[in-house]
């Protein structure tokens, strides 16, 4: 028989090279937290919000209601505290919406003899509804217009030698230049790159319609006009539309870029558009709250922003699902507050999540947040924004070469904990604001923005969904967002 104190280390020896037992007590508990953010976790997460019960969470209607309130309650069980300026975890702004309904068209007629042959395009390959179309139908020719732009200073006019009224106009989307190549002259085309200038200046213009070169996805960032039927296209109806005309598409836009001279005229293509729609004028929105206060009695009152846009793109007619934009994002969000709220991470400085709506809708959430914030941007030490973060087996970083002492922290933790691809990059930001990174930019505040890359994914289609995303991309990026910020917090 072994005598007691043999056994008694036998026993200890056994102990500390169990899993689970001697390492872990062993361990920080940053490094327990980090440990409990999981690809599961953030798969349940993704596929909660991404599903028919929330509608594609567009802003101002009760989809995005329910998906806002889901947020809370998970905020609320793990002891996150509301900071909105008003009160609680809502900031309410309105914001009008409209919804799409089955049955949408877009069709060409093509003369033979007496009669005419119909073309029928195909939903999503092929054309995609105007996200704020009025409802209704139009039938006329098409004139092509180039940019839609009408700019007096700028000596440049799409309209001016074409009449478009009661016809359907085809335009390009932004404007005719290179935003990197030349800022200061991008910067007086600027206001004409919106997609609300374009569509309103064809309205001015007497158009009845629009056949937008655009994707063709979907994008409710647009104006509702009364009366204005317009859908987006791909390659193969603009082909169409150009054929026969003596002239191809890609003569037409390398000429206007070349020369920023106009080239518009009319095709001789008869289209018909159809929408079923319905616009609600009256909608409202909200940005979701939540902060942890910091520990230093001076340090918390300044905040670090962890952003992700709740909001996608509803129906358009089809649930356009958004798991990767931005589902993911919140996923990755919630993650990081959860391990940091139920594993009590001490913070000098309060750290806010703050979930924001309308992105999709001209970045419009981010805007009312800045200009009635919880915490003034002089306060504000940095906003990390997450969008687009679950497909892909690489991490970008939008503005890590414009804030490389913020980067900084991003590097050492990946080197330390993580060890994944990072492509840090610069971000002019003198383009129409895409992502609400921007806006906190153009504020004064540093900002960094976090997606994953490196697998074919979908944009604005009804493909955006669960079976798409890679849960391991999402694990690593929170991961890597939560030991960072421990490190900002206590800087």
């Amino acid at each position: 028989m072994k005598p007691f104190s043999s056994l008694l280390m036998l026993v200890l020896f056994s102990f500390y090279f169990l899993p689970g037992t001697a390492q872990e007590y062993n361990e920080s508990p940053q490094i327990r937290a980090m440990k409990s953010i999981s690809s599961h976790e953030l798969l349940d997460y993704v596929s909660e919000l991404a599903s028919d019960k929330y509608g594609g969470r567009l802003t101002g209607t009760a989809g995005y209601d329910s998906a806002a309130s889901w947020l809370i309650r998970h905020f609320k069980d793990w002891g996150i505290k509301g900071k909105a300026p008003a009160g609680g975890y809502l900031q309410h702004f309105d914001i009008p919406y409209t919804r799409v309904y089955p049955g949408c068209k877009v069709t060409m007629h093509l003369p033979q003899g007496d009669k005419e042959i119909l073309k029928h395009y195909d939903y999503v390959e092929e054309f995609i509804p105007g996200a704020t179309s009025d409802s209704g139908t139009v039938k006329a020719e098409v004139v092509y217009a180039g940019y839609g732009i009408t700019a007096p200073e700028l000596g440049y006019d799409d309209y001016k030698d074409v009449d478009v009224d009661g016809k359907i106009v085809m335009l390009e989307r932004e404007a005719p230049l290179n935003p990197s190549e030349d800022t200061a002259l991008f910067r007086k085309w600027k206001p004409y790159s919106f997609h609300q200038y374009k569509l309103r200046n064809a309205v001015r213009h007497g158009a009845a319609g629009m056949l937008y070169n655009y994707g063709p996805i979907v994008n409710p960032n647009n104006a509702y006009e009364e009366g204005f039927i317009y859908s987006h296209v791909g390659d193969t109806v603009v082909s169409d539309v150009f054929a026969g005309t003596g002239h191809t598409h890609q003569e037409v836009v390398g000429s206007i870029r070349k020369n920023l001279e106009p080239f518009s005229f009319s095709t001789g293509k008869k289209f018909t558009i159809t929408n079923h729609t319905k616009h609600f004028p009256n909608g409202r929105g909200s940005n979701v709250i939540g902060y942890i206060e910091g520990s230093d009695p001076q340090l918390k009152d300044e905040v670090i922003i962890v952003g992700a846009h709740l909001d996608h793109l509803g129906r358009c007619w089809e649930l356009i699902p958004g798991a990767n934009d931005n589902a993911s994002g919140v996923a990755v969000m919630m993650s990081v507050a959860r391990a940091l709220a139920q594993y009590e991470i001490p913070m000098k400085r309060s750290v806010m999540f703050l979930a924001l709506g309308a992105e999709e809708q001209g970045i419009f959430g981010s805007k009312v947040y800045l200009d009635n914030p919880s915490y003034p941007p002089e306060k504000t030490s940095a906003m990390l924004n997450i969008d687009g973060v679950g497909v892909g087996n690489k991490i970008g970083v939008t503005a890590g070469e414009n804030h490389p002492g913020l980067y900084a922290f991003i590097e050492k933790a990946n080197d330390q904990y993580i060890h994944r691809h990072l492509n840090p990059s610069t971000f002019l930001n003198n383009t129409r604001p895409r992502l609400d990174a921007a806006r906190f930019m153009k504020a004064g505040i540093p900002i960094l923005s976090f997606y994953a890359y490196g697998a074919p994914s979908v944009y604005h289609q009804p493909g955006d969904d669960v079976d798409k995303i890679t849960p391991e991309i999402m694990e690593e990026t929170a991961q890597l967002l939560f030991m960072s910020l421990i490190e900002m917090a206590n800087q």
